[in-house]
């Protein structure tokens, strides 16, 4: 008995489809070292306002925690109280995101991204990629204009879910044995 798979997907199935392969954790967690290690930034100039704990970097800013690396034109760091970043923001054309992670036997892979806003908010590890927004997870990629990649559990939302405007295009590449 011969068992083929259909050509087309319903129309009325691909959100369905797109919505789990969106919510699914991947399995690529975050290397746990890196939210321990001390955070470094470098750029042209900087500018840090005690009163409303925030410094701004611009000019080919670099900022490296761990295997995480965020580069960008304009980076603006949110601290709190204990002077712990908060939320960082980079601006660039693009900005960039790249992290190892733990892959499949414990060999460490590569996330990347660019876009042309990113928000990283420390309480939830999520990044948030605006505008042009394009991820890398191993050989699979997501584009959209709104891109959230929780970066502890290597989950990726984008589109409506992820309060984007645009369709999600997504490159899902077969995984080789």
């Amino acid at each position: 008995m011969s068992t083929s798979f259909p050509r087309r997907i319903h129309p009325n199935l691909w959100p369905v489809l797109i919505l789990v392969l969106l919510v699914i954790p991947a399995r690529l967690p975050a290397l746990e070292e890196d939210t321990e290690q001390p955070l470094y930034l470098e750029a042209d100039s900087a500018e840090i306002d005690e009163a409303t704990s925030t410094s701004v970097y611009t000019g080919n800013v670099f900022v490296k925690q761990g295997s995480m690396e965020l580069r960008g034109d304009r980076v603006t760091v949110h601290h709190d109280a204990e002077h712990k970043p908060e939320l960082i923001i980079a601006v660039g054309s693009p900005a960039t995101y790249r992290q190892e992670v733990e892959g499949e036997k414990n060999k460490k892979q590569e996330v990347k991204a660019h876009a042309l806003r990113m928000e990283y908010d420390r309480a939830k590890d999520e990044i948030t990629l605006i505008e042009q927004a394009v991820l890398f997870q191993g050989k699979d990629n997501f584009r959209n204009d709104r891109i959230v990649y929780d970066r502890a559990k290597a989950q990726v939302k984008a589109g409506t879910v992820a309060e984007g405007k645009e369709r999600v295009k997504i490159t899902i590449s077969p995984s080789r044995k």
